[in-house]
């Protein structure tokens, strides 16, 4: 099988999920990979805002639209993510766990970031981990 070329404006993030840019303002999406659950999404949503496009920590992500078939990579899966204008407070539902299911839940560049340290440590960094 032949490799496709990625997409013109293809991010890796930090966690090796790719993120493509979509026509409207501000929209992308991130492109799932085998074992990706939502922290990794929101985590590769937050570093392509904040390094690709800019935006400051207190801007929120939206998430526009679940997991679809992806419009950037063919066969594969999506979620897209929007950027709220700046200055708008977009409200998470407040529920205690993190989805990609729910069009309109939104966090800040800087909380979703916060996701991209889940399993940054190894097992000698957490000794209640070890055998």
């Amino acid at each position: 099988m032949a490799a496709t070329a990625p997409p013109a404006g293809a991010f890796t993030a930090v966690n090796r999920l790719d993120v493509n840019p979509l026509p409207q303002a501000g929209a992308f999406e991130v492109i799932q990979s085998r074992g990706a659950g939502p922290r990794q999404f929101w985590c590769a949503a937050a570093d392509y805002a904040r390094r690709e496009l800019g935006a400051p920590a207190s801007q929120r992500i939206v998430l526009a639209r679940p997991r679809h078939p992806a419009a950037t990579a063919p066969g594969r899966t999506a979620v897209t993510f929007r950027m709220a204008p700046r200055g708008a407070r977009p409200e998470s539902r407040g529920g205690v766990s993190t989805t990609v299911r729910i069009p309109g839940e939104a966090y800040s560049t800087f909380f979703a970031r916060g996701f991209c340290e889940d399993g940054k440590s190894d097992r000698f960094d957490r000794p209640w981990l070890s055998p």
